[in-house]
């Protein structure tokens, strides 16, 4: 027996190696059985999955927020209605018939336009101006209201020899026609004819403006002697206004500066 045992001891080292693994290869695979059967075993008693909810829940509904939509505003009409506006050097229907650089009534005057440019306009307050109340009694020193309504022309008609001339109550030695304007359109200091913002479309506000026309221009001044050789002479001052342009509606409301006729006054030249 002992010598067979030491036969055995004395195998090669490779066949020694071989037995070893084959030994681990056994004892793996007993152990992957057990695993699998265990495995086998969990699933049959497992039980099987409920779920919480019906399957026919309906839906979670969508929370419904309130709309807000852009206030209605009156549409942009096509610029096509007017023309002749489109040459804004060219008269407007309103002084086709007249020599004056404004118009104190106009049936085309674009109310909508310019209800649309004032409502998109943040600074439209910043921009505008007015006193609505003016008269002589803030304007003229000297003269009252009273006085300055109750002055009558009506004798004179601008001939120098004429009995007019000489005779006639309270009033300037250059009879003027005064009036507290309020223009719908106006030519501009570069010929150019523009809309003004008034009250028309944008309630309560207003831009008022003096003016003083001569009735003769360059006619002899009342009650003087022909030997002075006096005229009475037009004088202009600039407005600045709240104005829109009817050919380029984009601009939107913008400040422009206007020549008005301010005063009627005599001048008397140098002696030759």
């Amino acid at each position: 027996m002992k010598h067979r045992i030491s036969k055995v001891l004395q195998l090669p080292v490779h066949l020694k190696l071989f037995g070893m693994s084959l030994v681990v290869v056994i004892l793996l695979f007993c152990a992957v059985g057990t695993w699998a059967e265990d495995l086998t075993a969990e699933e049959q008693y497992r039980p099987a999955y409920r779920p919480e909810y019906p399957a026919n829940k309906p839906p979670y509904p969508e929370q419904q927020y309130p709309s807000h939509s852009k206030p209605a505003h009156p549409s942009y009409p096509s610029y096509s209605a007017y023309p002749k506006h489109c040459d804004t050097k060219a008269a407007p229907k309103c002084a086709e018939n007249s020599t004056g650089h404004w118009c104190l009534t106009d049936e085309e005057y674009p109310v909508y336009e310019v209800k649309y440019a004032i409502d998109y306009d943040p600074l439209v307050l910043k921009k505008y101006a007015d006193v609505a109340d003016q008269s002589a009694n803030d304007l003229v020193d000297g003269v009252s209201k009273e006085q300055e309504e109750k002055f009558d022309y009506s004798f004179y008609k601008g001939k120098q020899f004429d009995e007019g001339n000489w005779v006639g109550g309270e009033g300037f030695i250059c009879p003027s026609d005064v009036a507290y304007s309020r223009p719908l359109r106006a030519k501009n200091t570069a010929g150019e004819w523009r809309v003004i913002v008034q009250d028309i479309a944008w309630p309560t506000y207003t831009q008022t403006q003096r003016t003083e026309t001569c009735l003769f221009p360059e006619a002899a001044c009342r009650t003087l002697a022909p030997c002075h050789f006096s005229k009475c002479l037009q004088k202009h001052t600039v407005h600045r206004m709240l104005s829109f342009d009817p050919c380029d509606e984009r601009r939107g409301v913008f400040i422009d500066i206007y020549k008005l006729p301010s005063a009627c006054n005599c001048h008397i030249p140098v002696k030759a």
